[in-house]
Order: C-alpha cells, then sequence, then structure tokens
C-alpha cells in the first residue's frame, strides 16, 4: 500500500512539472498575444493547442481507520459476602435416670430355736428367788459394784467381752433364752456360785 501511494505521487509530481511547463508556455503567448495589434485576432487553433491535459488520476484508496477495540468494562467485584456466625448449639447434657435400686429383699427370719429347759437349772435359787424391780435395760439393773465384780470374776478382766454379752442378753426375750446363751459361751461357770447367783438376778429383771 505504501509503495503504490508512493509511485502515484511521483506521477502527480510528473504530471505537475509538465503543466508548470505548459502553463509558463501559455503566459509566455498570451504575453506576445498582448503584444500584437488589436486588430489582430487570435484563431482558436491556437488555444486549442493549448489546452492543458489533466490526467485522469486515480482514486485514492479509503483510508480504512481500525476500528476502536471496545473497552471492557471491569467486571464488578461481587462484596464479600459474611457468613451468618453459627453459635455451636450446647447439646443438652443427658440426664442420666438413677438406676432403680431394688428394694432390699428381707429374708425370712429363721425361726429361733426353742430353748430347751435344762433341768440342773429348774432348782437353782437364781430361778426361785424374786428378782426385783424389773428393768428395761440390763445395764441399769446392774450395780457398779456389781459391774467391776463381774468382770473381774465371770469375764477374766475383758471388758470387751462383757459388754458383748450384755449388748446380746439385751436382744432375748426370754430368761431360756439367755440361759442357753450363757451355758453356750460360758460352760465353764459354776452355776451354784454367788456370784453367777448376782449376775443371774440381774438378768432376770430384764427377762423376768
Amino acid at each position: 500500500m505504501e509503495n503504490n501511494r508512493t509511485e502515484i505521487l511521483q506521477e502527480l509530481e510528473a504530471e505537475l512539472a509538465s503543466l508548470k511547463e505548459k502553463v509558463r508556455a501559455f503566459e509566455d503567448k498570451l504575453e506576445a498575444f498582448r503584444q500584437f495589434p488589436q486588430e489582430e485576432t487570435v484563431e482558436e487553433s491556437d488555444f486549442t493547442d493549448m489546452e492543458i491535459g489533466v490526467p485522469d488520476l486515480p482514486e485514492p484508496e479509503p483510508v480504512v481507520e481500525p476500528e476502536p477495540e471496545p473497552v471492557l468494562e471491569p467486571e464488578p467485584v461481587p462484596e464479600p459476602v459474611e457468613e451468618p456466625v453459627v453459635e455451636p448449639v450446647e447439646e443438652p447434657e443427658p440426664v442420666l435416670e438413677p438406676e432403680s435400686i431394688p428394694e432390699p429383699v428381707e429374708a425370712p427370719e429363721a425361726p429361733k430355736p426353742t430353748p430347751v429347759p435344762r433341768p440342773e437349772t429348774e432348782r437353782l435359787p437364781w430361778r426361785l428367788d424374786k428378782p426385783g424391780m424389773s428393768v428395761k435395760n440390763l445395764r441399769s439393773g446392774i450395780s457398779l459394784y456389781d459391774r467391776a465384780l463381774f468382770i473381774g470374776t465371770l469375764f477374766k478382766e475383758d471388758y470387751a467381752l462383757y459388754d458383748k454379752t450384755i449388748s446380746e442378753l439385751n436382744a432375748l426375750s426370754s430368761l431360756d433364752e439367755a440361759v442357753d446363751y450363757l451355758l453356750e459361751r460360758f460352760p465353764d461357770w459354776n452355776l451354784k456360785s454367788d456370784i453367777v447367783y448376782n449376775f443371774m438376778m440381774a438378768v432376770r429383771k430384764k427377762l423376768g
């Protein structure tokens, strides 16, 4: 495209230089014509030879301007979406139901053996004599002096044994049970001695 334009311009410049020569020749003729007498006329043929031939110039190619590139608008940046803060849901602690405690099944009480009357004690004085005023607790039926005497002789200075024996005798309900209990645990007692008499009379205040 650029070479074509250059060639056209060169042709135009050559034509223009030729035209300038013709114009200059025409001006010379015109000046000479002015110097001729007025009567003389100039034939038309003199001017026809002076016709200026203007070559047909090729129409310049239209300059195609490049289309402007479309301006791309920047894509809108989406606003950051705040995620909702999800608070942890505290799960309620499971309520543990108390385990059902089975009610204790009371074992049927074993029938207490019926005390067997002991013939050897039937005629002893502590069985026949009246014991005096009854008491609800065997401990209150024994004086301080007798307690020291019983611990020193019958229980061989063992206060714990004495205290346990009194507690178990308090839980009995009859004199025969008390006699069986004492004969089983203290078989060496002399049932006819005065010290045993005093002890058994205290027991009878509680058990009759």
